[in-house]
């Protein structure tokens, strides 16, 4: 990877794991289980997409990366409803 792409991986990184954390202390503080639990599953979902890129698995990075954003959204409706 040259400069540019580790710069916006890094970017990626520190928003995905600001909203995510977000997310996770929201749920801790509303005492609502199914928010933290989405959340908890979408950050450890998104761990794994440090091996996605290591091991250059470009599709398993995709699916990994929609399974985070399934997840994420789960989160996001289980505090609207």
């Amino acid at each position: 990877m040259d400069r540019f792409e580790t710069f916006a991986t890094w970017i990626f990184i520190v928003f995905g794991a600001l909203i995510i954390a977000g997310l996770m202390a929201f749920g801790i503080a509303a005492d609502d289980k199914p928010v933290f639990l989405f959340a908890f599953a979408a950050a450890c979902s998104a761990f794994f997409l440090g091996f996605a890129v290591i091991f250059d698995q470009p599709r398993l990075y995709g699916l990994i990366l929609f399974v985070s954003f399934v997840l994420i959204a789960g989160s996001v409706t289980a505090i609207v409803t």
